[in-house]
C-alpha cells in the first residue's frame, strides 16, 4: 500500500469531520463556524499534495460552473476594492464573507459524499439545532429576556430562525423519503413540533413568513413529486385547503381585537381620578395598544408621584433600553387594563415595575410571546408611525427610511455602486442628504441583500448576484431536489428583510448549504435525480 492510499482515509475523515464542524457551529459556535472554514482549506490542500491531484481538483472546480459563480460573487468583492475610500470596512466584509470562497471552491472540488456521510451532517445539524434551541427555551421559561428575540444565544434571532426552519424542512424530507424505524419517525414528528413551536414564541415576522412559505412549498412538491394518483392529489388538495381556511380563521381572530378600537363617548367617561385630579382623555395623538386607547383615563402627576414611590428610575428618564419611561409606562397599563392614574401605577405588581423600568412596553406580549404578541408591537409601530410620521418608534418604520435611503444611494451610483467598504459611508451621508427624520442610532444600512448588493456593486452587480442564485436550478435541475430548492426558497425570502450575507452566521449558512446540496450530493442520489425526481 502506498503512503497516499494509506493516509487518505485520515484525511476523508478529517474532511468529514470539517464539514460537521460547520454543521455544529452554524447555531451553537461562532468560533467553529469560523475554524472550520480553515480546516476544510488545510484538508483540501493536503489531500491535493498527498494524491497529487490539484490539477484534477482545478478542473473539477471549474467545469463546476454554479461553484464558479459563487467564487466571482466573492471575487467581486475584491475588485470592488478599486473603488472604495473605507479599506477597513471593506477587508471586515471580505472576512464574513469568506465561506461564500471557501465553500463553493472546497465542495466543489473535492468528491461527492456517500449517502451515510450526507445523512450524518444533516442528523448533526438538526441536532444541533435543537441543542440551540433548549438553550433558548431555558431562557424564555425563566424570562430572562427584556425582548423574547434576545433568548437566542449564540446568533442573531432571524438567521437563528432560518435554521430552524430549514431544520424542518430536512426532518419532513427524511420522514417521507427514508424507511427509519417507528421510534425514529416518532422522535422526527416531535421534533417537528417542537421547532414549530420555537418558531412561534420567537415573534420573528420573517420566521413566521418563510415557515408559511416552506409549508406551501412542501405541499407542492408532494402535489407534482411525491405521489401519483388522483385520490392522492385531490386529498391532499383538500387539506391544504382547510388547513389555508384554518390559518385564515386564526389570523383573523388574532388580529381583529388589535385593530377594532371602540368608539368613545366622552360623556361617559370619568372627569376626575379617586384623588379627585383631572383626567386627560385623548383619542388622537396618543397610539392604540391592544385595541384601547393609551391616552383614556391619563393623569401625569398621580403617575408621577405613584411611580416615585414604586422605583427609582426617574419618570421623566428612560429605561434600560433607552426608551421614554413615561410612555412605556403609559402602554404597560393600558395592557393590563389599567388607568393611568395612582391607582394604576399602585397595582402593579414588583414584576411588573421592573418590567417597565428593563423597557416592557406590554405586559400581554411579555406573558405570551408569539404571533399574536409579533402582530401587537407591528400594529402598534405601524399606528405611531401613521399618526406621528416619526419612524423612530419601530423596526417597521425605520425599515421604510432605510428603503429610502437605499435607492437614493442606487440612484446617484446605479452602474457600479460605492464599492466593498462604502456602504457605511453612503447611507450615513444619506441620511443628511433627504434629511431622515431617524435618529443618530437608528441609522442603520439597508436591511435588504439585494438593495445592499446594488448599493455596492450597482445593477451589474445585482445582475451576477441574481444569476449566481438561480443558475443551479435552471442549469442542474436542482429543481427536482426539494432540500435545495426548499433551502433556495429560505435564503431568497430572508434576503428581502435582512441583510443576510453581511454577518458570518448568515454567509456561513448560505455558503455551506448551498454548497453541500449543491457540490456534496452523494452520486447515488445525483443518478436517482437523472431517473426520477429525487426526494432530497
Amino acid at each position: 500500500m502506498t503512503v497516499a492510499a494509506s493516509i487518505r482515509p485520515y484525511l476523508n475523515q478529517a474532511y468529514l469531520l470539517g464539514l460537521l464542524m460547520v454543521a455544529v457551529g452554524l447555531t451553537l459556535s461562532p468560533f467553529l463556524m469560523g475554524m472550520s472554514q480553515f480546516w476544510l482549506l488545510l484538508v483540501w490542500i493536503v489531500d491535493g499534495v498527498v494524491g497529487h491531484d490539484f490539477k484534477q481538483k482545478l478542473t473539477r472546480f471549474w467545469r463546476n460552473k454554479a461553484a464558479v459563480l459563487l467564487v466571482a460573487f466573492y471575487l467581486l468583492h475584491v475588485v470592488g476594492l478599486l473603488w472604495t475610500t473605507d479599506i477597513q470596512y471593506a477587508m471586515k466584509d471580505l472576512r464574513v464573507k469568506l465561506p461564500i470562497l471557501v465553500m463553493p471552491f472546497v465542495l466543489a472540488s473535492m468528491p461527492s459524499l456517500d449517502r451515510k456521510r450526507f445523512d450524518l451532517i444533516l442528523n448533526v445539524y438538526v441536532l444541533s439545532v435543537f441543542v440551540a434551541t433548549l438553550f433558548s427555551f431555558n431562557s424564555y421559561i425563566k424570562h430572562d429576556y427584556e425582548d423574547v428575540r434576545e433568548i437566542s444565544r449564540f446568533i442573531s434571532h432571524i438567521r437563528f430562525c432560518l435554521n430552524i426552519v430549514f431544520s424542518m424542512a430536512v426532518l419532513g424530507c427524511f420522514l417521507v423519503a427514508r424507511k427509519d424505524s417507528w421510534w425514529i419517525k416518532m422522535a422526527q414528528v416531535v421534533l417537528l413540533l417542537w421547532f414549530g413551536y420555537q418558531i412561534y414564541i420567537f415573534e420573528s415576522l420573517s420566521g413566521y413568513v418563510v415557515l408559511a412559505a416552506v409549508v406551501v412549498l412542501s405541499a407542492v412538491f408532494a402535489f407534482l413529486r411525491w405521489k401519483n394518483g388522483r385520490v392522492w392529489r385531490i386529498t391532499l388538495s383538500v387539506s391544504a385547503a382547510v388547513v389555508l381556511l384554518l390559518v385564515t380563521v386564526a389570523l383573523v381572530r388574532q388580529v381583529r381585537p388589535l385593530i377594532e378600537v371602540e368608539p368613545v363617548d366622552f360623556s361617559t367617561l370619568a372627569p376626575t381620578t379617586a384623588l379627585g385630579n383631572p383626567y386627560w382623555h385623548d383619542t388622537i395623538y396618543n397610539p392604540v395598544e391592544d385595541g384601547k386607547f393609551v391616552g383614556l383615563y391619563y393623569c401625569k402627576k398621580e403617575m408621577r408621584e405613584a411611580w416615585a414611590q414604586r422605583s427609582h428610575v426617574p419618570f421623566d428618564g428612560t429605561t434600560a433600553n433607552d426608551e421614554n419611561l413615561e410612555a412605556t409606562l403609559s402602554r404597560y397599563l393600558t395592557s393590563k387594563d389599567l388607568r393611568k392614574d395612582a391607582e394604576g401605577v399602585m397595582a402593579l405588581t414588583d414584576e411588573d415595575i421592573r418590567n417597565v423600568e428593563q423597557g416592557v412596553a406590554n405586559y400581554n406580549n411579555w406573558m405570551h410571546p408569539g404571533l399574536r404578541a409579533r402582530l401587537s408591537v407591528t400594529l402598534f409601530e405601524y399606528n405611531l408611525y401613521r399618526r406621528s410620521g416619526n419612524p423612530n418608534g419601530g423596526s417597521l418604520s425605520q425599515r421604510i427610511e432605510f428603503t429610502r435611503a437605499a435607492f437614493h444611494i442606487v440612484r446617484k451610483h446605479p452602474l457600479f455602486g460605492v464599492g466593498t467598504g462604502d456602504v457605511p459611508t453612503a447611507f450615513s451621508q444619506t441620511y443628511d442628504e433627504i434629511q431622515s427624520p431617524l435618529s443618530e442610532e437608528y441609522r442603520f444600512r439597508a436591511h435588504n441583500q439585494y438593495l445592499s448588493v446594488m448599493i455596492a456593486f450597482g445593477i451589474v452587480g445585482l445582475a451576477l448576484f441574481l444569476t449566481m442564485l438561480f443558475y443551479p436550478c435552471l442549469a442542474k435541475k436542482t429543481r427536482s431536489t426539494y432540500l435545495y430548492v426548499t433551502f433556495l426558497c429560505i435564503m431568497l425570502l430572508s434576503m428581502l428583510p435582512e441583510d443576510t450575507l453581511e454577518t458570518q452566521a448568515g454567509a456561513s449558512l448560505f455558503a455551506f448549504f448551498e454548497s453541500l446540496l449543491l457540490f456534496a450530493v452523494p452520486q447515488e442520489l445525483e443518478t436517482q435525480k437523472e431517473k426520477q425526481p429525487s426526494k432530497y
